[in-house]
């Protein structure tokens, strides 16, 4: 786990967390008392949509995995 900075449009959060070491594993997780209006805005998408983003300066495609209530976090898969 790696704390991150992360750029999604408008919303920036600093206190991301980087899961995974493999290209195909790696997830962002986004806790929702970071920001409540940027986690309204990623109920609202679906698993399809890919969302742009900036992680610690270097641009990436994100993709909501899943809500994990216990953590109060959104969970996305990097691409």
């Amino acid at each position: 786990m790696t704390k991150t900075n992360v750029r999604i449009g408008i919303f920036e959060i600093d206190d991301a967390e980087l899961h995974g070491e493999q290209q195909g594993d790696r997830t962002l997780s986004i806790p929702c008392k970071s920001d409540p209006d940027l986690c309204m805005q990623l109920d609202a998408w679906d698993d399809e949509t890919s969302i742009p983003a900036v992680l610690d300066g270097e641009y990436s495609v994100l993709y909501r995995q899943h809500y994990d209530q216990k953590s109060d976090a959104w969970i996305m898969r990097l691409a």
